[in-house]
């Protein structure tokens, strides 16, 4: 398969203090690809740089064949990059599906006058475009909760609503950032058929993840880093037994 992301050496410094440290990374089309390691291993801090948040203090990224190196975050998401964040950023008053189609608002184009006025035009194209939201919310297995407001749902599926509001974009890639982060054991189950659901409808996916045992069982390949470097990269099930992985959690069995 050809590399849809390609970092190499990347390498973050905060003052004397190496973050990210010559880093490399390939996400290839059409897979899902984890990046895992304890807490404090650098992951967010390279995928901030990955996706334009963070600037590079060394090496190169390159994504679907052009060099992104620095492209800030607000280009790269015109490029196709999607990104879902740890911290919740949805409308908390709004419904389920009014927050998804704010993840489609680069998408809708209008030409005047229809910008400034409710036209028949605008309708339409506000139609069809919830039309396609409501099937993603299908595809999350969320579409029973399309018209409740956000701050009625439980936890798990609000993290569902913020991952729906990531693909409504139609990615190229689609990144999250530690999606199983305070979901208990049966919301990280539902997580996981997601995941895996949207890899067999065609997305890229980038999973940033602390939890082992949930990429292991959805992922095509992982990348570990530990203390800002990588020491396992492959299938899941070799990285899984790689002593050094194995070292980086120390105090957990490989299935924690």
């Amino acid at each position: 398969m050809a590399a849809l992301l390609e970092a190499r050496g990347v390498t973050r410094r905060w003052g004397g203090l190496v973050a990210v440290n010559e880093v490399d990374l390939v996400v290839e089309t059409g897979t899902l690809h984890g990046l895992i390691g304890p807490n404090g291993a650098g992951k967010t801090t390279l995928v901030n740089m990955l996706t334009g948040v963070d600037r590079l203090d060394g090496g190169t990224v390159t994504f679907a064949g052009e060099d992104v190196t620095g492209v800030p975050a607000h280009r790269l998401a015109g490029r196709g990059v999607a990104r879902s964040f740890q911290t919740s950023q949805l409308f908390e008053d709004e419904s389920v599906v009014d927050n998804v189609m704010a993840g489609r608002h680069r998408l809708i184009e209008y030409r005047f006058p229809h910008t400034f006025l409710t036209t028949p035009r605008t309708r339409r194209v506000e139609r069809e475009h919830r039309l396609h939201v409501i099937g993603l919310l299908e595809l999350v297995g969320l579409a029973e909760d399309a018209n409740r407001r956000v701050s009625q749902l439980p936890y798990g599926r609000r993290r569902l609503v913020e991952l729906a509001r990531a693909i409504a974009s139609d990615p190229t890639l689609l990144v999250l950032d530690e999606p199983a982060a305070g979901l208990p054991g049966s919301d990280v189950d539902v997580l996981a058929q997601v995941l895996v659901r949207l890899r067999e409808v065609g997305f890229t996916v980038l999973v940033i993840e602390h939890n082992i045992g949930l990429l292991v069982s959805v992922c095509d390949r992982m990348t570990v880093l530990s203390e800002g470097r990588v020491i396992a990269d492959g299938d899941p099930e070799t990285v899984r037994r790689s002593p050094e992985v194995i070292e980086a959690y120390v105090g957990r069995t490989p299935d924690a």
